[in-house]
């Protein structure tokens, strides 16, 4: 499993229906599961994002697809980085 970072932010029309973000937040974490992928955490946070999340996937085949239907929900916006921990980035600079 491979680890990835999404940062995750309601749009106008999720905003609109604010008491729902936990609906959000489930389906996605629904979406996220039926393709084998894992929540590891969720945290609310400060600034231009509202939620950033740890998650993984078997593959990058997945995680695109998993970001697709996301998309289609229409109430988030979200930005998905692969993340590795940093002693393997240090392994590769030398």
């Amino acid at each position: 499993m491979f680890t990835y970072v999404g940062l995750i932010k309601l749009t106008p029309e999720g905003r609109e229906n604010l008491e729902k973000a936990p609906e959000y937040l489930d389906k996605i974490r629904l979406i996220v599961e039926e393709e084998k992928g894992v929540v590891e955490q969720v945290f609310a946070i400060m600034g231009p994002w509202d939620f950033v999340a740890i998650v993984k996937y078997p593959d990058n085949e997945t995680a695109f697809r998993v970001l697709a239907r996301i998309g289609l929900l229409e109430v988030v916006k979200t930005e998905t980085f692969p993340a590795e921990p940093v002693d393997v980035f240090v392994k590769a600079l030398v």
